[in-house]
């Protein structure tokens, strides 16, 4: 190398540079690019865990739908009925035993979410909160259809990497009362 002259990587870094400076780009670091990536990553996370809730209690996919939750979870479906503790379910065996109980019941259901929003805790990487909009349709025991609906509001835990629901919230906008565990074992097979 003669005096003077740089190395092919600094000439490239001082190349790039002024590129970034003609056309207005913003540069960004590695730990920067990093973070972006991490939060995309929670995000889809977060929202693969509001899908698996819908097929998992749409498919009668129990593996799938105990995943989801923190081993201590509540699921919250009294919502804004404090006096409500019926619809409330606290652990995976609690959770569990109460979605069994939706499926002896109710022959069909079909959720939809929409409209999720993802907030991140400041102070812990490891917590979120989110809300999402809920349609659900079931078919009862007689046939007959029900729509209603609401919104999930969210509290989520990450360990060892993997993100679950410590809270989720029902609260109802729409009819759609729910139907505890306790209401029959057997379920009702409807004609194709």
């Amino acid at each position: 190398m003669l005096p003077g002259e740089r190395p092919a990587a600094d000439r490239w870094l001082r190349l790039l540079g002024e590129v970034v400076a003609a056309y207005g780009l913003l540069m960004v670091t590695l730990h920067e690019l990093a973070d972006r990536l991490e939060r995309v990553e929670t995000e889809l996370a977060l929202h693969r865990l509001a899908a698996n809730y819908c097929i998992g209690a749409d498919q009668e996919d129990l593996t799938r739908f105990t995943a989801i939750w923190t081993a201590d979870a509540l699921w919250d479906a009294a919502g804004d009925d404090p006096d409500d503790d019926e619809h409330r379910f606290r652990g995976i065996d609690a959770i569990t035993a109460a979605v069994k109980g939706q499926w002896a019941v109710l022959p069909r259901m079909q959720h939809a979410t929409a409209n999720h929003v993802i907030e991140r805790d400041p102070e812990n990487p490891d917590a979120a909160s989110g809300r999402c909009d809920v349609v659900v349709t079931v078919q009862l025991p007689d046939g007959r259809w029900v729509l209603g609906g609401g919104v999930y509001e969210d509290s989520y835990e990450r360990a060892e990497g993997v993100w679950r629901i410590a809270v989720r919230t029902v609260r109802r906008s729409f009819d759609l009362q729910p139907l505890p565990a306790s209401h029959g074992i057997a379920r009702i097979e409807v004609p194709e």
